[in-house]
Formats: C-alpha cells, sequence, structure tokens
C-alpha cells in the first residue's frame, strides 16, 4: 500500500518547483508513496477529499492560496476527512504558524519559501522522512480496545482510556481503572498481559497503560497515573519501565 501526496499551491512557477522535487523523492520510495494531485486551487483538492477516502495521506499546501479558502481553512476540512492525514505547510508568512495551533490543524512541518531550492528539498525530504517513520509506527504497534464481561454486559474501551488493571482483595477479580470510573471483572492479570500489548506489568498484582503515565519517580519508584493515583514499582523494573515510556 502507498500513501497519495497532495501538493495545493496558487503560484504555478513554486507547484512546478514542489512537484519536481516531490517526483525527485519519489524515485527512491515509490512504494511508499504516490502523487496523487498537484493543483492550485483549494476546490479541487476539497473534490479530489470527497472520492478518495484517503488515510495518512501527506498534503502539502501554500498558506495563502489567493481564494475564499485559504490554506488553514483547507487544512481544517483535510482534517475531518482524514484524521490521520500529515499537513506540511509551506509559505512566506511565517507569522501565520501560531495560527495553524489555534486552529489545531496539527500541522507536521512548516516550510519557508524563501530560502535556496537546496535548503527547501532537504527540509522537505526530511518532513516526509519523518512522515514515513509516524506511519511505519503506527502500523508497528496498532492500536488496541480493553474489552471485558460483567455479567451479561461487554464492555469496550479505547486504549487510550484504560489506566491500571490490578488484583482485587476478592479471589479472582481484578479491578479495572479507566477514564470513566472503575470496574471490576473476573480475570487473570497473566492473560490480559499477554493478550494485551500496551499494558506494562509494573508489579506482581498491577498492569498499567504507560501512555497514561503522569510523573514517575525513579528515587522513591513511584509512578503517578493521570487519574491521580500513585503505584508502586521494584527496582527492577525500572529500566524496562524507562523503555516502555521511550517506545512512545
Amino acid at each position: 500500500m502507498s500513501y497519495p501526496i497532495i501538493i495545493c499551491e496558487d503560484n504555478p512557477i513554486q507547484l512546478k518547483k514542489i512537484t519536481t522535487l516531490v517526483e525527485n523523492y519519489l524515485l527512491f520510495h515509490a512504494n511508499f508513496f504516490n502523487l496523487s494531485l498537484a493543483v492550485q486551487t483549494p476546490e479541487e483538492v476539497l473534490k479530489y477529499l470527497k472520492t478518495s477516502n484517503s488515510n495518512n495521506g501527506v498534503y502539502i499546501l501554500d498558506i495563502d492560496l489567493k481564494s475564499n479558502i485559504d490554506g488553514i481553512d483547507l487544512a481544517s476540512e483535510i482534517r475531518s476527512r482524514d484524521i490521520n492525514g500529515n499537513i506540511i505547510f509551506t509559505t512566506t508568512h511565517e507569522e501565520m504558524a501560531p495560527t495553524t495551533l489555534k486552529r489545531k490543524v496539527a500541522a507536521v512541518g512548516f516550510i519557508e519559501k524563501d530560502q535556496t531550492v537546496e535548503n527547501y528539498r532537504d527540509e522537505l525530504y526530511g518532513t516526509l522522512e519523518y512522515i514515513k517513520k509516524l506511519i511505519e509506527s503506527s502500523k508497528e504497534y496498532p492500536k488496541q480496545n480493553f474489552i471485558f464481561e460483567i455479567g451479561n454486559q461487554i464492555f469496550n474501551f479505547d486504549q487510550s482510556e484504560v489506566f491500571s488493571v490490578e488484583s482485587s482483595p476478592i479471589p479472582h477479580q481484578l479491578v479495572f481503572s479507566s477514564k470513566h470510573g472503575q470496574y471490576e471483572f473476573y480475570g487473570k492479570l497473566n492473560a490480559l498481559e499477554s493478550k494485551y500489548s500496551f499494558l506494562f506489568r509494573l508489579n506482581r498484582s498491577c498492569l498499567i497503560n504507560p501512555m497514561n503515565i503522569q510523573q514517575v519517580n525513579f528515587h522513591s519508584r513511584d509512578v503517578l497515573l493521570k487519574n491521580g493515583v500513585t503505584k508502586k514499582f521494584s527496582i527492577g523494573k525500572a529500566t524496562k519501565l524507562k523503555h516502555a515510556l521511550l517506545n512512545l
């Protein structure tokens, strides 16, 4: 599977320059990316989005598109249709960078036009390589939902909502802590540790989700989770815990 690159630049000379740079990059990365669209108007991009069902696309956008839709407006529309899209802004308006943060379009790169072709190329290629690594990482560590049963009910939690799972004082029962509260169900920690790769064994009786760690004190061996609860870990877990956090 290859991921689409979409370019939108109203200036035909700039469009040709960016397109040529991308085509040269694709000589060595055609198996991962493909140039799907290179156009001058945001309307053409919107038309493409309606029919393409893009996922993890790369969008290289000029901010000032000389249209009633500017690059930030276009990025917002892209984000609503391709939630995992990777947006690169290319512009002479460096002062617009804070606006992209306020509008929550989550741009991966912000490349200035007013620089040499060589520097522009290096920034563009570096950003494309970074996007490639992001996509590869997302495939390497697929997201899992945490699912369990209580009586006749099945509960399904997004991975990001999971804080911890630990042994209950009641034999064979576990206590599950999430953003939405606590639940008790029958199960075994060892089975859950094997099933859910995102869980980390903090100690004999507790699994945690490293994604929801707020702070780690390696001196006192305390982990503070985002729900305000502190858990202890043994000195033997310190190195593994550091690796788990770095892998995030």
